[in-house]
């Protein structure tokens, strides 16, 4: 009886225990979860989210930037860094013996064979040779000295093995690294990614390479995200905007995208603790924009700028090519002297960037053609084009020495012979005669011909500010002032002041962008009128009069013809007073004379070269545009300048690879977003056809004959190597790019195992 009031009691006992121990659990429980969904709960949130779902960012594509002649200028392409793991060693069993497979052969454990290895390091050398240049040993040596670590001894002893994640080259195109990794056994080899980032990433390229790179763009060094040339004067238009949207796991490595909808706020825990703000939204890729530079020109004019550069050894050069009407720049050609003294557009360096744009110089005697026109509008004064001024040496500039003229000339001249002679001293007397006494007049005079100013250009480059002298410090720098020195001016600036002289006096803003493309449409940049008369119409058709004498009679007379007229004027500035042998040579001047339609300018810096020599330049360009403008005839216009269609897309071509591989051209096209057309898709090799109408033109069937040597000029390196091999011959490949000759050349019958020369530029 005892016993059972003593169990009843235990019984009470425990179930009142196990009642308290589970009020206090479920009092926890409530306190937990009290304290993660309301305490807590954001934090909590946030780290589910990022573990079932998370935001990410769906970039935009940039606009690409098209040339007034329809080429893609600058496009987006990928690019990637090529890595490979090198490791490699056999395969042992539990007790360390070594395994061989069914035929007797070692079992490799690496990622690539050895057979595989050996057999393609040389292909992938000549491949990485032709893509970004260099040596294909060098690639294939670099791959077989990392290759040879395996196994092999150390300074200290100890075995070596291959990195696994080996840098081979980097800025690799992407379908070269795809070839590479679709190479037998070497699929395993090429590195995906490194430190968690993808070798795959997307650059910005220039399809015609270095030409008109200053104009075009390129990212800033210092300062990321930002671009020069019209990558940065148009980076709101080409950037485009990214997408945000939320993706969700469904299971494990498979992740289902959102639509973002309509764009909206949410909020984000970051990892310290703090609220973000995400915007979700769709991706609007970026607008594309056509650019004012015609490929034609900019390539003669980089062309017969470089020649110039080579055989008088200038430091650097521009030549600016204008239209009349609209200033629109269609050639700049900025070229500077590299380290290994070759004439590029480069990036970095003292005298680097845009040379039209940013080198600010004393122009010399382009710039007697400003200060005449200046002292004709003066209307305190009369000139006369037929009066007579002195000649000779004269002692104009006291004790900084005598001012005179190159070579010596007649007592006395008339304002027509002081400009077709570039005479110094003429210019002299006329400014001592009629503004000894009032310099600041003359100086005001001339601030109100030329653009002094900023011009605010459509291209993101340094434009820095010009200057004027004080002429009232010294005789000297007055008189120096009359004659093109005491100022300091941008070839853009002078370019602008010729140009508004050939229109009869209307200055117009030099423009980089001809259009924008809205969808399918085009949006016309439209001319922008700095000035509507910077002299009187009287004054500006004495000065073209004046200008076309310079080069009929006078220091321009070495590029008169008889096909259009010719109005310029030469300069030779001294560039260095310290080297009286080195000048700065320009000419400026616009054409066809008997009714202007374009203007350029060319400039020589720092060279032995005078501006005679610059104007040979400037003939080279007049004549490609004479011969290619089918408005001008025998240097007349026949009808005012075509404007661009707004809704049409016409004039906007594919990009042009002459010859090839035809799969590898699609991918190229491919890459780009551009279409592809051919007449065949099964045909291993194409060319490319031309039509009238760009858009109409297609690839056309190559077919080697058996027993001749294949055409392969306009081929890279690749793929005529490749072509001269299925064909049974040898090859020798000299220099870098495309092959521009062979030998023996193209249709030649040759014998199987001969060789073939291939010479690239």
């Amino acid at each position: 009886m005892k016993n059972e009031k003593n169990d009843t009691r235990m019984t009470k006992g425990m179930t009142a225990f196990y009642l308290l121990l589970t009020l206090v659990g479920g009092i926890a429980i409530i306190v937990s979860i009290v304290n993660i969904q309301w305490v807590h709960g954001d934090e909590w949130r946030s780290r589910g989210m990022k573990r079932e779902a998370g935001y990410l960012t769906d970039p935009a594509r940039r606009g690409n930037i098209y040339s007034s002649d329809g080429k893609i200028l600058a496009t987006t392409v990928k690019e990637c860094d090529l890595f490979l793991d090198l490791y490699n060693k056999y395969e042992v069993d539990e007790k360390g013996n070594q395994k061989y497979d069914r035929k007797g052969r070692k079992m490799e454990a690496g990622p690539i064979a050895d057979s595989c290895f050996e057999q393609y390091v040389d292909t992938v050398g000549m491949m990485l040779a032709d893509a970004v240049g260099g040596s294909a040993s060098y690639f294939a040596n670099k791959m077989r000295t990392e290759r040879a670590k395996n196994g092999r001894m150390g300074d200290d002893g100890k075995p070596m093995t291959a990195r696994r994640c080996f840098s081979v080259a980097k800025g690799v195109p992407y379908s070269v690294w795809l070839d590479i990794s679709r190479l037998p056994g070497w699929n395993r080899g090429v590195v995906k990614e490194v430190d968690h980032e993808s070798v795959v990433h997307h650059v910005r390229a220039h399809i015609y390479g270095n030409m008109a790179e200053n104009t075009v763009g390129y990212p800033n060094a210092k300062t990321n995200g930002t671009y020069t040339g019209l990558e940065g004067a148009y980076d709101s238009i080409l950037r485009g905007q990214d997408g945000n949207f939320i993706r969700r796991r469904l299971t494990k490595g498979v992740w289902l995208a959102e639509d973002p909808g309509e764009r909206r706020e949410v909020p984000q825990r970051t990892d310290d603790g703090q609220t973000d703000t995400i915007v979700l939204q769709k991706r609007i890729d970026g607008q594309s924009i056509v650019s004012t530079i015609d490929t034609r020109y900019q390539d003669i004019a980089e062309s017969s700028l470089r020649k110039a550069l080579t055989q008088y050894g200038g430091t650097s050069g521009c030549a600016i090519l204008m239209e009349m009407a609209t200033g629109y720049v269609l050639a700049c050609s900025n070229l500077v002297r590299d380290t290994t003294g070759e004439y590029k557009e480069i990036r970095r360096g003292p005298i680097a960037g845009n040379v039209a744009v940013s080198h600010i110089n004393e122009p010399g005697s382009t710039f007697k053609t400003v200060i005449l026109t200046a002292m004709l509008e003066d209307k305190q004064i009369q000139i006369d084009t037929a009066m007579k001024v002195q000649a000779v040496y004269k002692d104009f500039g006291g004790k900084y020495g005598v001012i005179k003229d190159s070579h010596r000339k007649k007592d006395s001249l008339s304002v027509k012979e002081v400009m077709e002679e570039s005479s110094n001293v003429g210019m002299c007397d006329l400014g001592w005669m009629y503004y000894r006494t009032r310099r600041n007049d003359l100086v005001n005079l001339v601030k109100g011909v030329f653009p002094f100013e900023k011009l605010h250009l459509d291209v993101a480059s340094s434009e820095n500010a010009s200057h004027v002298n004080d002429v009232n410090q010294s005789n000297r720098d007055f008189l120096n002032f009359c004659y093109g020195y005491s100022t300091a001016v941008s070839p853009m600036q002078l370019i602008t002041f010729y140009n508004a002289l050939g229109a009869g006096g209307r200055m117009v803003k030099p423009l980089f962008c001809r259009a924008i493309m809205e969808g399918e449409r085009m949006r016309e940049v439209k001319p922008v009128v700095l000035r509507e008369r910077i002299c009187s119409k009287e004054t500006a058709a004495m000065m073209k009069s004046l200008l076309e004498s310079v080069v009929e009679n006078g220091t321009g007379n070495n590029i008169k013809n008889n096909t259009y007229g010719i109005a310029g004027k030469t300069g030779t500035a001294v560039h260095s007073y310290k080297d009286k042998s080195r000048y700065n040579g320009s000419f400026a001047g616009f054409f066809p004379s008997e009714n202007p339609r374009y203007t350029c300018l060319v400039v020589i810096e720092n060279s032995p070269a005078y501006g005679r020599q610059a104007a040979v330049v400037f003939k080279a360009i007049s004549d490609c545009v004479v011969a290619v403008d089918k408005e001008l005839s025998n240097g007349a216009v026949k009808s005012a300048w075509p404007q661009l269609k707004a809704d049409s897309t016409k004039a906007l071509q594919r990009p042009v690879l002459e010859k090839g591989n035809q799969q590898g051209i699609a991918s190229a096209y491919g890459l780009i977003g551009q279409p592809y057309v051919t007449t065949d898709a099964s045909s291993e090799w194409v060319f490319y056809r031309a039509e009238n109408d760009s858009l109409a033109a297609s690839y056309v069937p190559y077919a080697p004959a058996e027993g001749k040597v294949p055409n392969c000029y306009g081929m890279s390196a690749k793929d005529a190597v490749r072509l001269l091999r299925e064909m049974g011959y040898r090859t020798r490949v000299n220099g870098y790019g495309k092959v521009v000759s062979q030998q023996p050349k193209g249709g030649v019958a040759a014998k199987s195992g001969s060789t073939v020369v291939l010479n690239l530029k």
